[in-house]
């Protein structure tokens, strides 16, 4: 009997089967399957690299291999997945209908989306199935291999792939989408962790609870009631409204409850932080997920297989406890091919969705879809923020097995607010500075620009202020981020939003130019984290400003209009909660809530991204992220920026050593925020694949200081009051 391969390291293809046989059953602890279920899943595994067996694929495998005895085919390729179905014989087709028969009401039209479960485990981006040329293969296979019955072929590929892929018809697609969740989920998962040699779910290794009692007891903490109650809730998904210093995160270690789980933010720095700390009670069963992970590996490691193996687990989503930007799922909203491997795991998993507020309105939307779409399919999810728009509770009013907390409020009063009438950059700012000088006093301004303008304001008075924002380059804001940790009394610094959620610092006094309301609460909490205030003097303050292009025009002024209501007096949590409800009462004609509705609706009635890549480009579109090198940092430092690509992309180099060369040339880049047309700003680095894959850019005509960041050009005007 001839020997077929499934890989080009020599596994053959009874082999490969096995193993993905094998990565079932070790899936199969966390599927809720029938027997039926389990056993149409077998036959799909069984038959879904069968067509590998052809010409085509045999000689490529067999000359990586150095084979020399190759097949006599000298026609076109035709991808393993179409011809599979062929193997597929009369007797076994009438099993296969007569098992889904046991459990489906169509076992006819459940039979063809059974064939297009196996023709979709791979996607063939831009290929068409040409009809002549899978049976002209099948041909060949007839007369050239007899290891076989005689090979027919029923199935109009290209139908079936058009029919089983048209999110229009929503009939359709709402019929088979749970079990395209399932069958072509496990499939996919399977398939490609048998192919990396991981399981596809690790094990937790210890135990989740004791894990979590030793941290309590180390920090002296003992639950809350609110805290307790997650953990008696852990199989309903939980919306959590908290104030900042109440212990949402611990709440969510206790409603995770030893499950597999996945913890979200919207920002790098967080995530980062987060994952520190999760690491630091659960040791490696936690995993850190976001588009540097394998930078932020690379630095620690010395084992390229070691490496390796981590990253792959990470990608294939099979550690016990994830902490991730919430890109890394949710942009399988978008449902690009392949988006149900990443359904699949999240149907059996928890999802903690942390500060959703901190995002755009159109990102908002599609995390209330996908949250909605995995609650359905048997996933649970936990939504907690401190400051949380009134809408989005009602999002999920109408989901089963959901428990929606009563907010929980510190009974401490931490802020004491002052309104200002004037532009932050004025004579009243510098009179709070000078009667505060022995504090630690916190700036917030709503551009970069601002911010920058503040800086040279301060100097110009004879302070010495610090000032961090988005659009310092990695090494210059790393050290900006561990010193701002690190502050001490007296000093001043100087920020954008980029503070509101993702660094745990805690100032003395906090002023801010007016923001929307639930930005402007997470400010708040910059200041007097945990801490009660009593004193007579304002703590906060809060100057007049404009929305530009990042705030909704109405909700702007009508937060303007409600703090104006608390001015100078000491603000209870619940003083907060009221704040948020009265902004947001009737918002359905404002631009926030249409953009967010828009993008709701088009989730929902039907939307399928192309690819993953282009997936990620709609995410982070709605998200606004890009990666920039500033143009004077490129040209100032070109060679050594060359040198490190041509490093990244020479195949020969070690793998291990490339991340560290990749986490290298992050330094010099920038993550940012950028609203409006971009298309002057940005242009591509030339000659370069890694970058271009990764859509790192230059941006043009902008200069730049350590000190100030990012420096614009004269005519960058429409441009610059966008940055945030």
């Amino acid at each position: 009997m001839c020997q077929f391969y499934a890989k080009s390291n020599g596994e053959t293809i009874e082999e490969h089967t096995t193993s993905v046989l094998n990565a079932f059953y070790n899936l199969c602890e966390y599927l809720k399957l029938n027997e039926n279920e389990k056993w149409i899943i077998e036959k799909l595994i069984y038959y879904h690299d069968l067509g590998k067996i052809n010409p085509k694929f045999q000689n490529r495998m067999r000359k990586k291999l150095g084979i020399n005895n190759l097949f006599n085919w000298s026609g076109g390729n035709v991808p393993h997945e179409w011809l599979s179905p062929a193997f597929i014989t009369q007797d076994a087709e009438k099993e296969i209908k007569n098992q889904l028969a046991q459990f489906v009401n169509n076992s006819e039209r459940f039979f063809k989306f059974f064939i297009f479960t196996i023709l979709s485990h791979h996607h063939r981006e831009n290929q068409k199935p040409n009809n002549e040329n899978i049976e002209r293969m099948i041909k060949w296979i007839n007369e050239n291999i007899n290891d076989f019955q005689k090979l027919e072929y029923y199935y109009d590929c290209g139908y079936l792939l058009n029919t089983y892929n048209t999110i229009e018809d929503r009939e359709l697609w709402n019929t088979f989408f749970a079990y395209r969740i399932k069958w072509l989920g496990t499939l996919m998962k399977c398939d490609y962790c048998a192919s990396a040699g991981i399981n596809p779910e690790e094990n937790y290794t210890g135990n989740y609870q004791t894990d979590f009692q030793i941290f309590l007891e180390n920090k002296n903490i003992t639950l809350r009631d609110f805290q307790i109650q997650a953990g008696k809730n852990s199989d309903k998904s939980i919306i959590l409204i908290a104030s900042t210093g109440m212990g949402k995160t611990e709440a969510a270690m206790n409603w995770i409850n030893g499950q597999k789980a996945f913890y979200l933010l919207g920002i790098r720095i967080a995530v980062n932080e987060m994952y520190k700390r999760f690491k630091n009670i659960f040791d490696n069963n936690v995993v850190l997920l976001h588009g540097e992970t394998s930078y932020f590996f690379a630095q620690n490691e010395t084992d390229e297989d070691d490496y390796d193996t981590k990253i792959e687990k990470a990608r294939k989503l099979s550690y016990p406890l994830t902490i991730a930007t919430a890109d890394q799922l949710i942009t399988s909203v978008f449902k690009y091919p392949g988006f149900e491997f990443t359904y699949l795991t999240c149907s059996y998993s928890k999802i903690v969705m942390d500060e959703i507020q901190s995002f755009s309105p159109s990102a908002i939307a599609a995390i209330v879809v996908f949250l909605k779409e995995i609650h359905k399919l048997g996933g649970r999810f936990m939504l907690m923020t401190a400051t949380l728009p009134p809408f989005l509770k009602s999002e999920f009013s109408d989901l089963q097995d959901i428990y929606v907390f009563e907010p929980q409020l510190l009974n401490i009063n931490r802020h004491k607010i002052s309104i200002i009438d004037n532009d932050i950059q004025s004579d009243e700012l510098l009179e709070i500075l000078e009667e505060n000088t022995d504090k630690k006093i916190l700036i917030i301004c709503n551009t970069v620009k601002k911010s920058q303008k503040m800086y040279d304001f301060l100097k110009e008075n004879a302070l010495t202020p610090n000032l961090i924002h988005s659009q310092f380059i990695g090494k210059d804001r790393k050290e900006k981020e561990s010193n701002i940790m690190k502050a001490n009394a007296p000093c001043i610094w100087i920020s954008t939003q980029i503070v509101e959620a993702s660094l745990d610092i805690d100032f003395d006094i906090l002023l801010t130019e007016n923001a929307s309301i639930e930005s402007l609460l997470q400010r708040f909490g910059r200041c007097y984290r945990k801490r009660a205030y009593d004193n007579n003097e304002p703590n906060v303050f809060i100057f007049r400003s404009q929305p530009y292009n990042i705030y909704d025009r109405y909700l702007f002024n009508k937060t303007w209009d409600i703090v104006n209501e608390y001015n100078n007096r000491l603000i209870s949590e619940n003083d907060k909660q009221n704040m948020i409800n009265s902004v947001f009462e009737n918002i359905e004609q404002t631009n926030y809530y249409e953009e967010y509705t828009r993008q709701k609706d088009l989730l929902e009635i039907g939307y399928r991204s192309l690819s993953r890549v282009e997936a990620q480009n709609d995410f982070r579109n709605i998200t606004n992220n890009y990666i920039v090198i500033p143009e004077t940092i490129f040209n100032e430092n070109e060679q050594t920026i060359k040198n490190l690509i041509d490093f990244i992309e020479n195949r020969d180099n070690n793998r291990l050593e490339k991340m560290k060369k990749q986490n290298e040339f992050l330094d010099y880049t920038i993550s940012l925020q950028l609203y409006g047309n971009t298309n002057n700003l940005l242009s591509d680095i030339p000659n370069s694949q890694f970058c271009k894959k990764h859509q790192i850019k230059i941006l043009k005509g902008y200069d730049y200081s350590i000190e100030r960041g990012l420096v614009y050009p004269q005519d960058a005007n429409n441009f610059i009051d966008n940055i945030i």
